[in-house]
């Protein structure tokens, strides 16, 4: 494609497009989508895009980026790659540069982390100035979006823009200027920041790097316990590990991002120190590094330790022998029976567990094939949830949702999606609308078509502009409406034509 923007140092992809479309002067979301990727369907995501190879693809040869360049320096997967393991890396780096529909929130643990991103676009308004100076635009820099990294490390504390990081309008980029970035007076933030935005920026350039296995993760964090002597034998002494870390940053701080360690067993502060059955966040990692390592440590010496830790290999226990086939073959049928009778797992809590410790160190292809042949059937699954209740109760929400927006013109589509973003329980409701038939018969018989849908954002238009005294024309409405003659549908037209008469 002739023109598309090359992305500014450390600007998200986001913006880039948002950019296009200002250069293209198209208004309409939808147009600027078809525009860049040939798909009006494509989510706005501000910080791991998906369909790299498309957007590397509109940029000519002779500047080899490659979709890899892209990922690595204009979207936030740097704060996830070193710390999900090599071949989970690799296989999100195949999902953002396809050209498909991507979970990568969800693979990331982005969704159910316990560390929530800002709610808003986030921007700095003196480096915003020095952007118009400098380039006659402004733009959306990635590490002003970033939990944790709240200041510039230039000017002071970042702000709020006007615009939501997760929109309802989720196909709509939208350009940093501003208008929707206002200029205010800037604080400073506190101290923790700026120590957090210095390690977050060189997490962010950091670079294409192998990531440490979990298992090097873990042994890490058991040396670094074992070398502050924070240990007793082989045991880890939690307690002062959390009173260390409570020290150093705080509990307001820590409690502002929900990593306040409580005394759960399984808070987040003594799973880092143990086996790691999942991966932690960027920031998880960096409060305990920048609290037992010295200070101007680095963040790819760091990784680069990690990496060339070797953890030891579990070792299968061993199988013992020269045991009496007489005593055996009679272990042999006494476990036989009680499978038979109760299940493997049912003989093992009702006083046969010895037994199946004796045979899995002696005679242990045997014990396993057994009870494979001997499996008990699982019990059929008892339904928890009343869905015929559920129904009446979520179709009452849905009537109630669908009368008190009746009347709002500027309203988005009211689609299903749309109502089903309005309910607590959306991911049930949707997971489960095979055993909700009122929920469905509701989604049929009030769910907007595309036609009504455009016919409500032109009435929104004709009735804005008589109120102004404007006159009606035809590509006046429509573009103000977001629409063009293109994806104009038949319904649409005709309403425009017979009803408004333009």
């Amino acid at each position: 494609m002739l023109g598309f923007p090359l992305p500014y140092r450390d600007e998200l992809l986001y913006s880039t497009i948002a950019r296009h479309g200002i250069h293209c002067g198209i208004a309409s979301p939808k147009e600027l989508l078809f525009e860049v990727f040939n798909d009006t369907k494509i989510i706005a995501s501000s910080d791991l895009p998906s369909h790299l190879q498309h957007i590397a693809a509109l940029y000519p040869e002779e500047l080899e980026i490659a979709p890899l360049d892209l990922l690595y320096r204009n979207t936030l997967f740097p704060l996830y790659a070193p710390f999900v393991g090599e071949l989970k890396r690799i296989t999100l780096i195949k999902e953002l540069t396809a050209n498909s529909k991507s979970s990568v929130h969800l693979s990331v643990g982005a969704a159910a982390s316990r560390i929530r991103q800002p709610k808003y676009l986030r921007y700095c308004p003196a480096c915003m100035r020095e952007q118009l100076s400098k380039h006659g635009e402004c733009y959306w820099r990635r590490d002003w979006q970033i939990a944790g990294s709240e200041n510039c490390l230039v000017h002071g504390k970042l702000i709020d823009s006007q615009i939501f990081r997760h929109d309802v309008h989720r196909h709509e980029f939208l350009a940093a200027d501003l208008t929707i970035c206002p200029q205010v007076e800037q604080l400073q933030g506190e101290w923790q920041y700026n120590l957090l935005a210095e390690s977050i920026n060189d997490l962010l350039n950091l670079g294409v790097v192998l990531a440490p296995e979990l298992s090097q993760w873990s042994l890490w964090y058991a040396n670094l316990a074992a070398n502050h002597l924070f240990t007793r034998g082989s045991f880890i002494r939690h307690d002062l590990i959390r009173d260390k870390v409570l020290r150093f940053w705080g509990e307001n701080w820590l409690s502002r991002y929900g990593l306040m360690p409580n005394d759960d067993e399984a808070n987040w502060l003594k799973s880092i120190f143990r086996k790691h059955r999942k991966a932690f966040s960027y920031l998880e990692h960096l409060v305990v590094l920048h609290t037992f390592l010295e200070p101007k440590w680095k963040l790819a010496s760091v990784i680069d330790t990690v990496m060339r830790l070797k953890p030891d290999k579990k070792k299968s226990s061993k199988i013992l022998s020269g045991t009496d086939k007489y005593l055996l073959n009679e272990c042999r049928n006494r476990w036989q029976k009680a499978i038979e009778i109760q299940g493997t797992k049912q003989a093992r809590l009702n006083g046969f567990d010895d037994l199946y410790a004796w045979l899995y160190r002696r005679d242990r292809d045997w014990l396993l094939k057994t009870n494979q042949v001997n499996k008990m059937p699982q019990p059929e699954h008892k339904e928890k949830v009343d869905w015929q209740r559920r129904d009446r109760d979520t179709v009452k929400k849905l009537v109630r949702i669908s009368e008190s927006s009746e009347l709002l013109q500027d309203m988005p589509r009211r689609s299903i999606s749309w109502y089903l973003n309005q309910l607590d329980h959306k991911a049930s409701i949707e997971k489960h609308l095979k055993l909700l038939p009122l929920c469905r018969l509701f989604f049929d018989r009030y769910c907007e078509n595309i036609f009504e849908y455009q016919i409500r954002r032109i009435t929104r238009t004709v009735i804005s502009l008589m109120l102004d005294d404007e006159p009606l024309k035809r590509w006046q409405v429509l573009r103000k409406s977001g629409l063009s003659e293109e994806r104009l549908t038949e319904q649409a037209s005709l309403f425009l034509k017979e009803i408004i008469g333009i």
